[in-house]
């Protein structure tokens, strides 16, 4: 199942590194007193956005600014110094909400050389709570690993104990998606998985909240069995007769599974028994 997408907004962004002269800039229109100067041309985005946010972190370092959008066009400087970075813009309407964002992507600070970053941006991702309820479940305390797939994307989860909570809150970008759940024990090696998980479709909407409560696929499994016991043989046989006629008796077994008897005999000690009865 492919991700939907309804909305797209394509963003074209300039990034440039200032130089000590405004002459070596390009455009002009690039603040000089900032080193990372981000021009946006935006297309198709609706009307409620007002401000790009843009983010650009590397590690655990974060510089982060919010200038207007106007007429589908924003602009804003960071001080960030030359070398690799992650940018990230976010379009964000007058209540604050998120409604389209990009994922990250590298870029290349480099000094007095600017380049262009186009940068495509979905609508804004959708908060997914999901719970595992395990109750009834046969290994439910043998169960402290989830993964968690939607479509191609993994997300795995830990709990420390088997009376913990069970439970994952993610960032889900809109769309449809084949959704299913493989519960493991204390690895996430092939060996501990308890269950190879079912798939199923979900949908997820635009800038919602979506709560989701996971069970393990089950079923009854009904066991039957025919115990066969050993017979006792028969008492008191006799034989009477000779040549080609032979009277043979025997007194009755008395046992619940009886179904008949069989009479076998051998022509010479160097043959093997032969079954004389029918069966």
């Amino acid at each position: 199942m492919k991700q939907g997408t309804p909305r797209l907004a394509l963003l074209l962004l300039f990034v440039s590194v200032a130089v000590a002269t405004a002459a070596c800039l390009a455009p002009p229109s690039v603040d000089p007193s900032s080193p990372l100067t981000v021009l946006g041309t935006l297309d198709a985005t609706p009307d409620t956005v007002v401000e790009a946010r843009i983010i650009v972190s590397r590690g655990k370092h974060v510089v982060e600014t919010t200038v207007p959008v106007e007429r589908n066009e924003f602009q804003g400087s960071v001080q960030v110094p030359v070398g690799q970075w992650e940018l990230t813009v976010y379009l964000v309407d007058a209540e604050g909400i998120v409604r389209f964002q990009s994922k990250p992507q590298t870029i290349q600070v480099a000094y007095g050389t600017p380049q262009a970053v186009e940068l495509v941006l979905r609508p804004a991702a959708s908060t997914v709570h999901i719970t595992i309820d395990l109750e009834g479940y046969i290994f439910r305390n043998q169960a402290l690993r989830a993964r968690i797939y939607f479509n191609d994307q993994m997300h795995e989860l830990i709990r420390q104990a088997a009376d913990a909570p069970f439970e994952a809150t993610l960032e889900i970008s809109p769309g449809s998606y084949e959704f299913k759940i493989e519960l493991y024990t204390e690895s996430f090696h092939a060996g501990n998985r308890l269950g190879v998980g079912v798939w199923r479709v979900i949908d997820v909407d635009e800038n919602e909240s979506v709560s989701l409560v996971w069970r393990p696929e089950t079923e009854d499994l009904v066991i039957s069995g025919h115990v066969e016991t050993l017979l006792p043989p028969p008492a008191w046989v006799s034989a009477t007769g000779a040549g080609p006629e032979v009277e043979i008796s025997w007194a009755p077994v008395d046992h619940w599974n009886l179904a008949g008897y069989l009479v076998l005999a051998q022509t010479s000690p160097l043959e093997r028994f032969e079954v004389l009865t029918p069966t």
